[in-house]
């Protein structure tokens, strides 16, 4: 077979190219890491994890402070409700994001939350419909629609800030958080934003009186 003069050019150009991964791979492999590293990341909808220099990497550490301050600064496209409207959900409520991510499950434990395991980090009491996530602002209503269907939860709660792209689903005894494991599904992110007083005037809490 005869090359053509631009094939021959186009050829020499990949082998450069090829040739230029290699010795980086060979000479710089951090780089090479914190890139794939990155890549992943920022495709699961994260922050880039690494950042390099020509002759060393280090680790980009998100402060508590950060992961929760995005709360305030979030500029979301979501409905926010006056407390004495009701939750607009005769029809499906738009769908205003799609995220793939890390589910697990957790139960009032001391061991699993903290001193006040019958209250949410948005000062509510725990019950069936409460999830935790990091990355959505607090009143955020979301579905898991291939594990749940239909199903509506309310971000009420926060996770550990090792864990800014995953959601934890409170359950009501230590057994079903156990049995639902950890499961790996698509998150719907819905277009309405529930007030804080909504929540506490329209739902049951799980264990009255301990909250």
């Amino acid at each position: 077979m005869v090359l053509t003069k631009r094939q021959t050019i186009r050829i020499k150009q990949w082998l450069v190219a090829a040739g230029g991964i290699f010795v980086l791979q060979m000479a710089m492999p951090h780089i090479v890491f914190a890139a794939h590293e990155n890549y992943i990341a920022i495709s699961n909808g994260e922050g880039p994890k690494f950042s390099t220099s020509l002759f060393d990497m280090k680790e980009l550490k998100v402060s508590e402070e950060e992961v929760y301050d995005r709360d305030e600064e979030f500029v979301s496209s979501a409905t926010t409700l006056e407390p004495e409207q009701s939750l607009p959900l005769e029809g499906d409520p738009a769908v205003v994001g799609e995220h793939w991510l890390t589910v697990t499950a957790y139960s009032s434990e001391p061991r699993q939350t903290d001193s006040t395991p019958y209250t949410t980090a948005w000062i509510t009491p725990v019950r069936d419909g409460v999830v935790a996530l990091n990355f959505l602002p607090k009143g955020t209503l979301v579905r898991f629609p291939d594990l749940f269907g239909e199903k509506v939860f309310i971000v009420e709660d926060r996770m550990n800030v090792r864990y800014p792209y995953r959601a934890d689903i409170w359950m009501q005894s230590r057994e079903s958080a156990q049995q639902f494991g950890i499961k790996y599904t698509r998150m719907e992110e819905l277009s309405v934003q529930l007030p804080r007083d909504y929540v506490l005037k329209h739902y049951e809490p799980a264990f009255p009186g301990l909250e």
